[in-house]
């Protein structure tokens, strides 16, 4: 590539799961970084259903009443290449506060706005408290 940055854009969809006026959040395997469930939309599904698809994947629970609530954005390096990653941000309603975490995560908490606010969030999450 004769030392030309490798440079991608993704686009992504994350659900902010609530339950009995809590939020879940997620730690990343391996990491002290905090997250909501979310990753790629698929080539033509619609950010909506990737957010649920997403939520059942990583929490095993399928989120209701979806409502978009912003977008975030955030360019970092990862594996030599720069990325911009793009967030649709949809907060969605639980029915129950069990679930059970995916590969991805190690550990999962609910907490209330203000403790979220205190939080070490991924670049990603760090605007959604004041979307919520």
């Amino acid at each position: 590539m004769g030392g030309k940055e490798i440079r991608l854009q993704e686009l992504n969809a994350c659900l902010v799961p609530r339950f009995d006026g809590k939020f879940l959040v997620l730690r990343r395997r391996g990491s002290s970084i905090w997250e909501f469930p979310g990753g790629g939309v698929d080539w033509g599904e619609d950010p909506y259903a990737a957010a649920i698809r997403e939520c059942r994947e990583e929490i095993g629970l399928a989120p209701r009443n979806l409502k978009l609530i912003g977008i975030t954005s955030a360019t970092y390096e990862k594996d030599k290449k720069e990325k911009h990653s793009v967030y649709i941000v949809y907060l969605g309603d639980l029915d129950s506060d069990k679930y059970s975490l995916g590969l991805e995560h190690e550990e999962g908490r609910w907490v209330s706005l203000t403790e979220l606010q205190f939080m070490h969030l991924a670049l990603n999450a760090q605007d959604i408290p004041q979307m919520i």
